[in-house]
């Protein structure tokens, strides 16, 4: 795996969303708990996520926990909401000396999300709010249904123009780059209500290994897979204009 041919390529995607798919798949197929899948998850999380910045990646979008994702065994979303605990404290270790902003896409303010969680989360945005290198967006308690039902409300009562740039300002993740690539693991091909308005002319990429199974070179793949795509946003390619002469 040459990571060095692609890293900071100009073809690289500047901001990727990761749909992390399968932990309980991966888990039942071992004979282990959904729970176990759902820590090995987590753990490749951190992993990739240090890949991607390193590799020249700027924004990342991860989706965590959906609010559809309420739905689970209350033992499984009891299980999730621990592991982001841990895991916010882990980002503030990690991520307070390093030029890496983090923002959470989803209702805070939801009760059913326990006090710590909602807490740490506001905290980590606040200390990081300054850091201009990489974004980090976890989407926790997030469904894009919702974002734009809250980006219309907040606009009609701005008073503003309505058009596409005043309508962005109202969402989660004003401020970041076009989303450009997503991956969604466990090879189902469906988006979830992840990102709608942001995904309009993403580049998705299927895999099929569950996310704790997904490794860097598997990563890589899907990067090569984006990299080779010709993305022309309505528009005609270069041949395609030549010959339209």
């Amino acid at each position: 795996m040459n990571i060095d041919k692609i890293k900071n390529d100009p073809r690289l995607p500047k901001h990727m969303g990761i749909i992390i798919d399968g932990n309980g798949r991966w888990a039942k197929s071992r004979g282990l708990p959904r729970s176990a899948g759902h820590k090995a998850g987590s753990d490749n999380l951190k992993k990739q996520i240090e890949f991607l910045f390193d590799l020249g990646v700027k924004n990342l979008s991860l989706y965590c926990f959906s609010s559809e994702n309420w739905k689970r065994p209350e033992q499984e979303v009891d299980y999730l909401m621990q592991l982001f605990d841990e895991m916010l404290d882990e980002y503030k270790k990690d991520y307070i000396d390093r030029d890496v902003k983090i923002i959470i896409s989803g209702d805070l303010s939801d009760e059913r999300l326990p006090i710590n969680v909602r807490t740490k989360a506001k905290e980590l945005i606040d200390i990081t709010s300054g850091k201009t290198s990489n974004i980090l967006n976890l989407c926790i308690n997030y469904g894009g249904r919702q974002e734009i039902l809250k980006a219309v409300s907040e606009l009609a009562q701005s008073g503003e123009e309505i058009n596409e740039k005043t309508f962005e300002k109202h969402l989660y993740t004003y401020g970041m780059l076009p989303l450009d690539f997503i991956i969604r693991t466990s090879g189902e091909k469906r988006s979830s209500n992840f990102l709608p308005w942001q995904a309009t002319y993403s580049e998705w990429e299927y895999p099929k290994k569950c996310w704790p199974s997904f490794s860097k070179r598997d990563m890589i793949k899907a990067i090569k897979s984006f990299m080779s795509r010709n993305r022309r946003f309505g528009g005609l390619n270069k041949n395609e204009k030549k010959n339209n002469n």
